[in-house]
C-alpha cells in the first residue's frame, strides 16, 4: 500500500479509502471482516457512509480490535442530519471522526445543526475537519469556510473539464482530494452508453470506430475494473480513491493495483478514448 499527505494536516493516509455502507455490508460480521481485511492489506482510510444498526455493529466491533489512532475515519452525512454528530460518533463507538464529508450541500451554508456540531467543538481543539462532496461546483462560501480540509469528486477515463478543473482547484487551496467513482456506469459495458459516431460517419470515415473503451475488457491480465482503478491512481492531485467492494477478497485484489503500472500501450489506448470521446461529445453537441 501507499499513502499520501492528506492536504496540510501533516497525515498521511492510504492511496485507497474502503467505503462501508448501507448497501454494501449485509450484516454486522460482513462489515467487521471487511474492515479488517482492509488493514491487513494496509489500508487506514475508512469512510462510513449509512446508519444500519448492522453496519454501526459491525464497525463498532472492528474498532474494538484495532487502535484508533492507526485510522482515518471519514463520517458522510447525506442531508440535514437526523441526531448530532457526537450521537453518530458515539454509534460507532467513536470519540470523533477525522474527517465530516457532507454530501452535496445546496448553497453557501450548512445544515445549521451540523454547523454547530462542527463549529462546537472548535474552541477545545478537536473539531473534526470539514469535506464537501460534489459533482458540481462549491459555493465559494463553503471554499472560504476555514473548517474545509478536503473535497469527494468524481475522477476517472471519462471525467471532462469540470472534474478536471474541480480538482485543480482544490489542489491550489492546499485541500485533500478524495477521488470517487473511478469506475462508472458508463464503462461497465465497455463504453457503449458514451456518444459513438454514426453509421453514416463511419463509412466514409475508417478512423471514426477507433478510440473505443472495448480495451477495457480485452487486456490481458487486467480486469476492465483494475484498469480504471489504476487509471484514478495514477492522478497525483488525488489523495486517496474510494472503493466500494462486498467480499475481503475483493480489498486484497484492488489494493494489489496500488503497486501496479498501466502499461505504456495501455495507456496509449486509454489517451485515444478520451480524445475520440470529447470529439465525438462535440459532434453531438453534448461539449
Amino acid at each position: 500500500m501507499r499513502y499520501r499527505p492528506f492536504g496540510k494536516s501533516g497525515v498521511a493516509i492510504s492511496a485507497l479509502t474502503l467505503r462501508l455502507g448501507d448497501d454494501s455490508c449485509s450484516g454486522a460480521q460482513e462489515t467487521r471482516d471487511l474492515m479488517l481485511a482492509a488493514l491487513e492489506s494496509g489500508i487506514n482510510s475508512l469512510q462510513i457512509d449509512g446508519a444500519s444498526e448492522a453496519l454501526r455493529q459491525g464497525v463498532r466491533d472492528a474498532f474494538a480490535t484495532v487502535e484508533r489512532q492507526r485510522l482515518f475515519v471519514t463520517l458522510r452525512v447525506r442531508g440535514a442530519p437526523e441526531r448530532t454528530l457526537a450521537g453518530d460518533f458515539d454509534a460507532l463507538g467513536l470519540d470523533q471522526a477525522d474527517l465530516v464529508l457532507v454530501n452535496d450541500p445546496q448553497g453557501p451554508t450548512l445544515p445549521p445543526a451540523l454547523e454547530h456540531d462542527l463549529f462546537g467543538p472548535r474552541a477545545n481543539g478537536d473539531a473534526p475537519g470539514l469535506g464537501v462532496a460534489t459533482r458540481g461546483e462549491i459555493d465559494q462560501a463553503l471554499l472560504d469556510n476555514e473548517l474545509l480540509v478536503a473535497i469527494a469528486s468524481p475522477f476517472n477515463l471519462t471525467s471532462g473539464l469540470p472534474d478536471r478543473q474541480r480538482i485543480r482547484e482544490a489542489e491550489r487551496r492546499g485541500l485533500a482530494v478524495l477521488g470517487e467513482d473511478f469506475w462508472p456506469q458508463a464503462l461497465r459495458s465497455g463504453g457503449q452508453n458514451l456518444p459513438r459516431p454514426s453509421l453514416w460517419r463511419r463509412r466514409i470515415d475508417p478512423l471514426a470506430g477507433i478510440g473505443g473503451y472495448d480495451f477495457l475488457h480485452d487486456t490481458p491480465d487486467w480486469s476492465a475494473e483494475e484498469i480504471c482503478l489504476a487509471y484514478a491512481l495514477a492522478e497525483p492531485l488525488l489523495t486517496s480513491v474510494r472503493v466500494t467492494v462486498e467480499h475481503p477478497a475483493d480489498i486484497q485484489r484492488l489494493a494489489a493495483v496500488v503497486g501496479r503500472e498501466l502499461p505504456d500501450n495501455l495507456r496509449a489506448q486509454i489517451d485515444l478514448a478520451r480524445f475520440s470521446a470529447q470529439e465525438r461529445r462535440k459532434a453531438a453537441g453534448l461539449a
